[in-house]
């Protein structure tokens, strides 16, 4: 009973540092390199310029724009913040 519970413990803790490790590395960054798609404005496709402070910045091109709206209007249909440029320079 004592070896079972022993490899129990050990299994256990094997999978509370596989967990943490996997969290740890999926937030190092979380940026994709590239964002692209489209929506009922146009389609954009955007480039990974620099990751800072917990947050992705993009350089963003448009194309394929509705008449009547800009490619602003494009990335914040796609749910994108636009900015000047990140805070922490570049």
């Amino acid at each position: 009973m004592k070896r079972l519970k022993l490899r129990f413990l050990t299994l256990s803790i094997g999978t509370v540092l596989t967990l943490f490790l996997s969290y740890a590395v999926a937030q190092a960054s979380g940026c994709a390199d590239i964002e692209a798609g489209s929506n009922v404005y146009g389609d954009y496709n955007c480039n990974l310029t620099v990751f800072c402070g917990g947050w992705c910045y993009y350089s963003c091109t448009c194309s394929n724009v509705f008449p009547g709206h800009s490619c602003d209007d494009v990335l914040e249909e796609a749910g994108f913040e636009i900015v000047d440029g990140p805070p922490c320079g570049d």
